[in-house]
């Protein structure tokens, strides 16, 4: 049985079919693609899914509409997991090499100890739906919320504290995905508490807000990306070098010293 898409249905359609072309377009143009690589890999993917989903609706069933929603949700799931780290790098990877090795050793402690806290606050939820997969969605659904916000945090929480300043563009990109991921936690926990038992239009509702906020933030990131980054001093390949001298140098004297406090 094929399904039926309303006038609202086809609005979304059409705005984020347009949406990721226009952010696509400016990734391109402006030469922005280059340097966030999986971010604009995501757009496409995103573009993609966009025109298979609509097709597959508009052609098949319920089923095979749901399998394959979930399949590229997967994917979808992975590339913004592959942002979160790209913008990491382009913020405590100013030389090619972390910052310093605390920064790196907090960055690991950061993804397990929000993987946890996200995989403890999924598993306490209580979905209501009628079949297993329903639930499955849902569950996942607030997993990568969680997991995304709380690394998005920790990255603010990381450059105040070691005093690196975020470049525009990768703080463009990084807020708005966060806001995305914390409105995901709100929805996603009203789709936890009103599930799918019988109350699909909850679900529907819930949907088209997720959609909006999703193209509020692509209309946010096809205005900032368009705009230049404010002008920063070029750094000389010899000033390059002896900085990360430096920062070597600077490692291997903490490593001494922390040597020293333990004889």
């Amino acid at each position: 049985m094929q399904m039926h898409l309303t006038g609202v249905d086809l609005f979304y359609w059409t705005a984020g079919f347009l949406g990721h072309v226009a952010l696509l377009v400016v990734l391109c143009k402006r030469h922005r693609a280059r340097k966030f690589p999986v971010f604009t890999l995501w757009i496409a993917s995103n573009l993609a899914r966009t025109t298979v989903l609509f097709f597959v609706a508009r052609f098949s069933g319920r089923a095979t509409y749901y399998y394959t929603y979930w399949t590229l949700a997967i994917f979808d799931t992975v590339l913004q997991f592959g942002i979160v780290y790209e913008m990491y790098a382009l913020t405590f990877r100013p030389l090619g090499v972390w910052a310093t090795k605390d920064v790196r050793n907090i960055f690991a402690w950061l993804l397990s100890l929000s993987l946890l806290i996200a995989a403890v606050l999924t598993l306490m939820a209580r979905p209501h739906t009628r079949l297993w997969v329903q639930e499955v969605t849902i569950r996942g659904n607030l997993f990568s919320s969680l997991w995304m916000s709380e690394l998005f945090v920790g990255m603010i929480t990381i450059s105040v504290k070691v005093g690196l300043p975020w470049k525009a563009h990768v703080a463009r990109i990084s807020q708005g995905l966060g806001v995305y991921s914390l409105f995901g936690i709100m929805i996603e926990a009203g789709n936890s508490y009103f599930g799918l038992g019988g109350r699909a239009h909850d679900y529907a509702t819930l949907s088209y807000a997720r959609m909006t906020i999703y193209l509020c933030c692509l209309l946010y990131w096809i205005a900032m990306l368009w705009k230049n980054a404010p002008d920063a001093r070029e750094m000389s390949v010899e000033l390059h070098q002896q900085l990360a001298r430096l920062q070597a140098t600077a490692e291997r004297d903490l490593q001494t010293i922390r040597g020293w406090r333990l004889r």
